[in-house]
């Protein structure tokens, strides 16, 4: 398939589901590398940001919420969340005061970019006891010591990496993308796995061919260097393409403004 069919792909889908595996996991200190991966997620950036997307990545780095596709300030489109007021109906004025002061009027919080977007391989920037004796999580330098303050035993990052691993980290962002994902059934959704191979192959690799079998109306594009194949079952629907997925986002010339 060429570059200008997998144009008009991306540019007609009303859904897009992408996938970033190995290739884009980023060796702390590698300057090189950091650029390289940053100018990729700014190109990724430029494909999705007036899309209805959803990423999941491998990457343990959290690089990622370090670009425009993680900023805080970009909105996305997500499903509502209405918070309901809770009131006491007794009459007296002082408890009402009180109940109000526990239970008070919380707004509809404000969708943001980074609700696109799972990693659950895990962070490394976030901090989990490395014994598992709670499933508290730590931001960076949350806790300076660097040791537990339940049990006295190092802390170390929230990943994959970790035994035990505590999950509960990434759990309500992959809440989020299962109901996202459930909305993509017959709409035309394009599937882009890039850099996915058969490290964990049960996060992405898998299931993307899964949600791609079953979705008749969609269109599944792998690119990966070592590992381009697409399964048999999706037949014209899908396409592998043999090149570094991060060096594809860069050079190809798959965008339309």
């Amino acid at each position: 398939m060429d570059t200008e069919k997998i144009r008009g792909r991306l540019t007609g889908c009303q859904k897009l589901l992408i996938g970033l595996g190995e290739e884009w996991k980023w060796k702390r200190g590698d300057a090189a590398q950091e650029a390289r991966l940053r100018e990729a997620y700014e190109r990724l950036y430029d494909l999705v940001k007036d899309k209805d997307y959803f990423i999941i990545t491998m990457a343990t780095d959290a690089l990622i919420f370090d670009t425009k596709l993680g900023s805080e300030n970009e909105t996305a489109v997500t499903e509502e969340i209405h918070m309901e007021e809770v009131s006491c109906t007794a009459a007296d004025e002082q408890t009402q005061a009180m109940m109000d002061r526990l239970f008070p009027v919380k707004e509809k919080p404000k969708d943001k970019r980074v609700q696109r977007i799972v990693a659950p391989c895990g962070n490394e920037t976030w901090k989990q006891c490395s014994a598992g004796c709670t499933k508290d999580i730590w931001e960076p330098d949350e806790i300076p010591s660097g040791i537990c303050p339940h049990c006295g035993a190092p802390l170390t990052g929230n990943t994959i990496e970790a035994h035990p691993y505590i999950e509960e980290g990434y759990l309500p962002q992959w809440s989020r993308y299962t109901q996202w994902l459930t909305g993509t059934f017959n709409k035309n959704l394009v599937i882009l796995e890039l850099g996915v191979g058969f490290a964990n192959p049960g996060v992405i690799r898998f299931p993307f061919e899964k949600t791609a079998f079953f979705n008749q109306g969609s269109f599944f594009l792998r690119v990966n260097q070592t590992f381009p194949q697409t399964t048999e079952e999706l037949k014209d629907r899908a396409q592998g393409v043999h090149q570094n997925s991060v060096d594809w986002i860069i050079k190809s010339d798959y965008n339309v403004e």
